[in-house]
């Protein structure tokens, strides 16, 4: 791998840029994200959206070096002291590399409406957990959805954890953010139908899934929106005897799964 070339010390200003980027509401106005991970920041440079990277001040004298620097060596990258660097970081351990990324913009929802083929979307319904986000909505991108759907209370997927666990799907995959019944509505009028991911639901094995199909994942605690239950058919997983549940990202890989076979 290519060393790292450093752009000088990460300034103050830049630092307290880094850090306001823990809050949704200021990642949404700036239109910025942090990104960990090599895979993630690989694909967040890949689709464009990589800003600048630092480098934490032990891996810099180390001779850091990452991948993602042999494909943009031009790219700045800052060093920040090794203790800063933890307090900013959500990895524990890690290459000591971090980015800052933009955040695509919100897709149009009525690109949905007329997707050809056979497809299938993802809907989270209050998930949350950031990783299960992220995880969920990198199985979607796997599994060739043309997009996410996500309902109110479900976390911020541009959040670090999030970035981090959907290993860079986040840049490619179309997030529609503030889904609720009325959107619904609108895409089972175009075709789709809406399964709902439930304990005790029809076997998924035993559906016969239309071209079209919607499924909704919840929250493991809570459940589900009124509306959600009421506007879908539920499905389920049959689980051997003493198992109680599945983790929300398991079970939406399981299903999803069967859905665009």
């Amino acid at each position: 791998m290519d060393k790292v070339h450093i752009s000088g010390n990460l300034s103050r200003e830049k630092l307290r840029d880094i850090r306001s980027l823990e809050s949704s509401k200021v990642r949404r106005r700036k239109g910025l994200c942090v990104v960990e991970g090599e895979r993630t920041l690989n694909e967040a440079l890949r689709t464009g959206n990589l800003v600048y990277l630092v480098i934490s001040g032990d891996a810099a004298a180390g001779g850091g070096s990452a991948s993602v620097m042999m494909q943009r060596p031009d790219l700045p990258c800052y060093i920040l002291a090794p203790s800063l660097f933890r307090e900013i970081s959500v990895l524990r351990s890690g290459t000591g590399l971090m980015g800052v990324a933009r955040i695509p913009d919100q897709p149009a929802r009525d690109r949905l409406d007329h997707v050809p083929g056979r497809t299938f979307l993802l809907l989270l319904d209050g998930v949350q957990e950031p990783g299960n986000v992220g995880a969920l909505i990198r199985t979607a991108w796997a599994l060739g959805a043309p997009g996410v759907l996500l309902g109110e209370g479900t976390a911020d997927p541009y959040g670090a954890r999030a970035v981090r666990d959907s290993a860079g799907s986040v840049f490619h995959l179309p997030l529609y953010a503030g889904i609720g019944h009325g959107k619904i509505r609108d895409l089972k009028e175009q075709g789709y139908t809406l399964f709902v991911a439930l304990k005790g639901g029809q076997d998924y094995r035993t559906i016969a899934y239309p071209e079209r199909c919607i499924l909704a994942l919840g929250n493991e605690g809570a459940g589900f929106s009124p509306w959600v239950l009421q506007s879908g058919s539920p499905v389920g997983i049959p689980l051997a005897e003493g198992v109680d549940s599945l983790n929300v990202v398991v079970a939406g890989g399981i299903i999803a799964s069967k859905m665009v076979e």
